[in-house]
C-alpha cells in the first residue's frame, strides 16, 4: 500500500507493509525508496507523527548520495574510499617500496606500479594493520566492562564477512569484519559489544537486548546506522 506524507514541506512516498510485529519500523533503501513495516492493525494515521519524529534520520538517508552496489572501485588517485565512517581520496605514488599511509586526510600509496590489483591488495592490508590496532583499542575497555558478567572472548579475530559484520562461536570466539574499519567507530563499538553480550546470552532473546541497553544505550541508533552503511 504507497501513501504519501508531508513532512516539514517535503513529500514522503512511503510503501507500507503490515506484518505480525508488535511495532513500527522504517527502511530506506539505496534506490530511496522508503518502507514503513507496521502491525496487522496499525491505524496509519499515527505514521505521521512517527515520521515527524524520525524526520532528521531520515533526510539524512534521502539526501545521502546513491552509490550503486554494483558500483566497482578501479583503485586510481583521487577516488575516494572510506575509513572510520569518512571518506578519504587515494593518492598513489610510484615508489621502490610498497606502502600507505594516512596523511593530512589522504590515503598515500606508495608502490612500485599502479595496477588496480597490487594498489587493491595493498589497501586491504593496510585497512588490516588498522584494524588489529583500532579493533583492540576500542575491545579492551569494552571486555573490562563486561568483567562483571565473569565472560571474556577466548580469541580475536578479523576477516572479511560478506553477510555478517561479526559472529560469536558457542566456544566463546569472536570475528569481526574487516571492513568495520571503514565504518564509525561507535558503530564498531556496537558490534564488539554486541557479540560480547553473546558470551552472556549466546542468542537474540529479551535478556540479550536488555543487556545490550544496559551497556550502551544508544545501541539502537549505532545499530541502524549499519544497516545504512
Amino acid at each position: 500500500m504507497q501513501k504519501s506524507f508531508y513532512i516539514k514541506d517535503r513529500q514522503l512516498n512511503c510503501e507500507i507493509v503490515r506484518s505480525r510485529r508488535k511495532t513500527v519500523a522504517i527502511q530506506i533503501y539505496p534506490d530511496k525508496r522508503i518502507e514503513l513495516k507496521v502491525p496487522l492493525f496499525y491505524n496509519t494515521d499515527n505514521v505521521e507523527p512517527f515520521l515527524q519524529k524520525h524526520y532528521r534520520w531520515i533526510f539524512k538517508r534521502l539526501d545521502a548520495p546513491i552509490i550503486s552496489k554494483s558500483e566497482t572501485k578501479r583503485f586510481v588517485s583521487g577516488e575516494l574510499h572510506y575509513f572510520l565512517g569518512k571518506q578519504y581520496p587515494l593518492k598513489i605514488v610510484i615508489s621502490p617500496d610498497n606502502n600507505v599511509t594516512f596523511q593530512d586526510d589522504v590515503i598515500m600509496v606508495y608502490a612500485k606500479n599502479d595496477l588496480p590489483e597490487l594498489i587493491e591488495t595493498l589497501l586491504e592490508r593496510w585497512y588490516l594493520s588498522q584494524a588489529r590496532c583500532i579493533f583492540q583499542e576500542i575491545s579492551i575497555p569494552l571486555m573490562k566492562q563486561m568483567e562483571k558478567y565473569n565472560v571474556f572472548p577466548k580469541s580475536f579475530t578479523i576477516r572479511k564477512m560478506k553477510t555478517r559484520w561479526g559472529s560469536c562461536s558457542s566456544k566463546g570466539g569472536i570475528s569481526l569484519n574487516l571492513d568495520l574499519i571503514k565504518l564509525p567507530e561507535q558503530c564498531i563499538k556496537e558490534v564488539i559489544l554486541h557479540e560480547l553480550c553473546h558470551l552472556v546470552h549466546f542468542n537474540h532473546s529479551k535478556e540479550f537486548y536488555a543487556l545490550m541497553t544496559a551497556e550502551m544505550p544508544d545501541w539502537k541508533y549505532w545499530k541502524k546506522e549499519l544497516k545504512f552503511l
